[in-house]
């Protein structure tokens, strides 16, 4: 697959699996004695790995060096401001794990901060998605040359079994379908 179109790909199943987040952080505080708890812990797991480890280091790694290489800024420029991005990403994040784990240990008005945590963090991702999909990514699919596309699609392949391992990304695709599910999103 042409590595472009794989990294928008994953911005799909990415965007899903948001909506089915904020669902699921909405269960959270109407059922906390349930799996809910226990689900909610597996898609932050999933963003980590899935999102962060596996599609922004893609990015980081490979596509924003490629792009800097012929000519795109990174200070002042798109790529910067995707870094930033990926780090505010980080600090969502860490602010869905602390609201986790003090539902965890009993704080009852946590559910509603993980729940406040997640719909910033779907709206967060869906303006930065918009921006790669929009900018980055059209940049990167008229000027990049085919050679150092192919080259891309390797390294996007070796990252994924270095980083997630052998099968991961079906399975973390499999859970999203499970929760699906259970917690009603469409995709």
């Amino acid at each position: 697959m042409n590595p472009i179109d794989e990294l928008k790909t994953e911005h799909r199943a990415i965007e899903g699996a948001l909506d089915l987040f904020v669902n699921l952080a909405g269960r959270l505080a109407e059922a906390p004695q349930t799996h809910t708890a226990s689900d909610a812990r597996q898609m932050l797991d999933f963003f980590q790995t899935f999102t962060d480890a596996c599609h922004h280091g893609k990015e980081e790694g490979f596509l924003f060096p490629a792009l800097e290489a012929i000519g795109v800024s990174r200070q002042g420029g798109p790529i910067g401001v995707m870094l930033h991005e990926h780090d505010q990403g980080r600090a969502l994040m860490a602010e869905l794990r602390r609201a986790l784990d003090a539902h965890a240990a009993g704080d009852r008005s946590a559910a509603a901060a993980f729940r406040a945590h997640a719909e910033a963090y779907r709206e967060f991702l869906r303006q930065h998605i918009q921006k790669e999909d929009q900018v980055l990514f059209r940049i990167a699919a008229e000027r990049l040359p085919q050679a150092k596309l192919a080259e891309l699609a390797r390294d996007f392949e070796r990252l994924e079994e270095e980083r997630i391992g052998h099968g991961r990304h079906e399975e973390l695709h499999r859970m999203l379908e499970a929760f699906e599910k259970a917690y009603g999103t469409a995709r």
